[in-house]
């Protein structure tokens, strides 16, 4: 394989372990968006045996549909919105949907009695973030219609506007407040009430509730720098997240290029001396940002080799002047660990203006997925 990425099995079940561990409840294990650009088989097939794994938060119906074939019976959440097609075949399929507002759920009866099968949902209120989801009067009125045949509430949950990017709780504070204002006003037995992310399950026992929601930790990042800082200052210590994937690629070719010489389009880079560079058979199509031009580094042989010229659409090229004996076929590091290097996702999320959330998840889905151990 020219390039690949390698999924690591117990650095993911550490993860997960260790947010069991630190709430002691079950997990609602987030695997949309490809899980986080793991591999969404793949991560499933690693995770469906633990025991502590009580549902899978997925955003569309091709996601569930994998989720049910890889883990059968586990409970699936589709947290997306959804068009008339998709919502029909959801709760034919007996999925379990979030319904955000009161014409959704005027949908969700529509095709509930169409496909003759009650809608298993979870009422979503909106507690600050201003997008999808439903005031608490709206979501009392439709508490109160407890005799409906064609819809069962199966959970009631809200999700935080800002508390990964800053160490000022305030106002993820009042968004619980809010949360549990309505909870004091509505009988929730037998409803599953779930508000945390994977930066309220490190700081905040209080919004545990039933089910602890997990996506960018168990993958093995703190959500922010701002969440890393609060957790030190309100536990003095530090817990080990381990990076459950890395981005591998192999040499191309190698060049010997003169002074003077322009490297890639746009002539965005000139050699100073006689240089060495290599072609890495990846580029943006492939998930590597075109913005890392020129400024990112890769690693090859235990040691970091620059950037050099803009990203391709399938290429790339670093200079390895500095680093002997590199020869094609060499195996390169674009995203990982490798004896004291690290070239993580965050890092490559700070060079490009982004978050390590984007860099993760944009990583092509078609490029294989191997599952090594430590």
């Amino acid at each position: 394989m020219k390039t690949h990425i390698e999924i690591n099995a117990d650095h993911l079940k550490h993860n997960l372990s260790l947010f069991h561990g630190i709430s002691g409840k079950h997990i609602m294990f987030v695997v949309k968006a490809n899980a986080y650009g793991h591999g969404l088989g793949e991560i499933v097939r690693l995770s469906k045996d633990l025991p502590f794994i009580g549902y899978y938060a997925v955003d569309s119906l091709p996601e569930a549909l994998e989720v049910r074939k890889e883990a059968g019976t586990k409970r699936i959440l589709v947290i997306g919105w959804a068009d008339d097609e998709e919502l029909s075949e959801l709760i034919e399929q007996k999925f379990e949907i979030v319904v955000p507002s009161l014409d959704y759920m005027k949908r969700v009866r529509q095709f509930s009695h169409k496909v003759r099968q009650t809608a298993l949902v979870h009422l979503k209120m909106d507690t600050g973030t201003s997008r999808l989801g439903m005031e608490l009067q709206e979501i009392k009125g439709l508490l109160n219609q407890s005799n409906e045949t064609s819809i069962e509430i199966k959970g009631l949950y809200s999700h935080f506007a800002n508390i990964e990017d800053t160490t000022d709780h305030s106002c993820a504070e009042h968004q619980l407040e809010l949360f549990n204002e309505l909870l004091a006003q509505v009988r929730t037995r037998k409803i599953l009430r779930h508000f945390s992310c994977s930066a309220s399950a490190l700081l905040f026992p209080q919004t545990y509730f039933d089910m602890v929601r997990v996506g960018i930790s168990a993958y093995g990042y703190w959500p922010s720098k701002q969440t890393y800082i609060s957790y030190i200052e309100k536990n003095k210590e530090k817990i080990d997240l381990k990076p459950v994937l890395s981005w591998v690629s192999k040499v191309a070719q190698v060049r010997s290029i003169e002074k003077g010489r322009y490297i890639g389009y746009g002539l965005t880079y000139q050699t100073f001396s006689r240089s060495r560079m290599i072609v890495i058979p990846v580029g943006y199509y492939d998930g590597y940002d075109r913005r890392l031009s020129n400024i990112s580094n890769i690693l090859i042989r235990d040691s970091r080799a620059p950037v050099r010229g803009r990203i391709c659409m399938n290429m790339m090229m670093a200079e390895v002047t500095h680093i002997k004996n590199v020869k094609e076929g060499d195996r390169v590091l674009l995203i990982g660990i490798e004896k004291g290097e690290k070239l993580d996702a965050e890092y490559l999320a700070n060079l490009s203006g982004s978050i390590h959330y984007e860099i993760l998840s944009r990583i092509n889905p078609c490029i294989p997925r191997k599952v090594v151990s430590q």
